[in-house]
C-alpha cells in the first residue's frame, strides 16, 4: 500500500510534487510554531531552541545508518558554513518572537519571507520575476504593514520576527544554491548541527531540566521542523523559489485554527486583511 502510493507521487509531473512538498511544508511549519508557543510557557524559548536542535540530530542519526555516511558528504563547506550562521540568528529570533506573539499574527508576518527571498533571488539568483510577482511583492508589503499596525505602535515580538524572516530568506537563498551540490540529507543535518553551538551559547543562562512531557513537546518541534525543512529542499531542488513560496500562504488557515483551539486566540480583522 505505500509503496504504491510512493509510486504514485514519483509519477506525477515535478512541478505538482514541488507545489505538495511546499504544502506539506508549511502546515509542518504551522504545527511547529503552535508546539513552541505550548513549550516556552514555562521555558526560555533560546533553551527550546537547543532542545529542538539537539534532538533533529537524533531523528536523523536513523536516515544516517540507512544511507551511509556519504550521505552527509559537504561539497561547499564555506555556503553550508555561512548558512548554519544565517539559520543561527533566524531560529532564535523567530522562537523569542512566536513566544511572545499571537500565532495568527507570527505567522502572517513570516509570510513576508517570499516578499524578501523573492527580492533577493532576484539580485544574487538572478531568477526572472514577472510583473505580476513584482505587483504580489508589493501587495505583501503592504500587508505586512497591516499586520503590524505601527499606528498602534510597533511591538518588541513583531519586530523581531521581521528580523528572523530576513534572516531566514538569506538561509533560503543558500539552500537553493546548495541543491546543486549537496544531498537533501546532507543539508537538512549540516543546518541542524550548525544550529547547536549559537543555540547552546544564548541557552546557557536558562538550561534546565525539563520535564518528560516538556521533552516530548521539544522532540515533536524537533520532528515537524526536521519535516519542514526536509519537504522544503526537496521543494527546492524541483522548482524555482519566487514560484514555491506564495503557496506558503496557504499556512494562515492551519495557523489560524491552532491558535483558537490552543490559545483562544481570535484574529483580529488587520490580519486577515493583511
Amino acid at each position: 500500500m505505500i509503496n504504491k502510493f510512493i509510486n504514485s507521487i514519483k509519477n506525477l509531473p515535478t512541478s505538482v510534487v514541488a507545489i505538495i512538498l511546499m504544502v506539506v511544508s508549511g502546515m509542518c511549519a504551522s504545527t511547529m510554531h503552535c508546539l513552541i508557543r505550548i513549550e516556552t510557557l514555562e521555558n526560555h524559548p533560546f533553551q527550546v531552541a537547543f532542545y529542538r536542535t539537539v534532538f533533529v540530530l537524533i531523528i536523523f542519526l536513523p536516515i544516517v545508518f540507512k544511507e551511509g555516511a556519504s550521505s552527509l558528504k559537504v561539497v561547499d563547506k564555506k555556503l553550508q558554513f555561512y548558512r548554519a550562521i544565517v539559520g543561527s540568528g533566524a531560529m532564535c529570533c523567530m522562537f523569542f518572537g512566536i513566544s511572545i506573539t499571537e500565532l495568527a499574527k507570527a505567522t502572517a508576518l513570516l509570510f513576508t519571507v517570499p516578499i524578501f527571498s523573492t527580492i533577493l533571488a532576484i539580485f544574487f539568483l538572478k531568477e526572472i520575476v514577472g510583473l505580476r510577482r513584482w505587483m504580489a511583492m508589493i501587495l505583501g508589503l503592504i500587508g505586512a504593514l497591516v499586520v503590524i499596525r505601527p499606528d498602534v505602535g510597533l511591538g518588541l515580538g513583531p519586530l523581531i520576527i521581521l528580523f528572523g524572516a530576513i534572516s531566514w530568506s538569506g538561509s533560503l537563498l543558500m539552500a537553493k544554491k546548495l541543491t546543486i551540490t549537496e544531498t537533501n540529507t546532507s543539508m537538512t543535518f549540516w543546518q541542524a548541527a550548525g544550529l547547536i553551538p549559537a543555540t547552546l551559547i544564548l541557552s546557557i543562562p536558562f538550561l534546565k531540566l525539563p520535564s518528560f512531557e516538556q521533552l516530548i513537546i521539544c522532540f515533536f518541534i524537533a520532528l515537524t521542523g526536521t519535516l519542514t525543512h526536509f519537504c522544503l529542499n526537496a521543494a527546492l531542488a524541483r522548482a524555482e523559489i519566487s514560484s514555491l513560496l506564495p503557496l506558503d500562504y496557504l499556512r494562515l488557515i492551519w495557523s489560524v485554527t491552532l491558535g483558537f483551539v490552543f490559545f483562544s486566540e481570535i484574529p483580529l480583522n488587520t490580519i486577515w486583511v493583511g
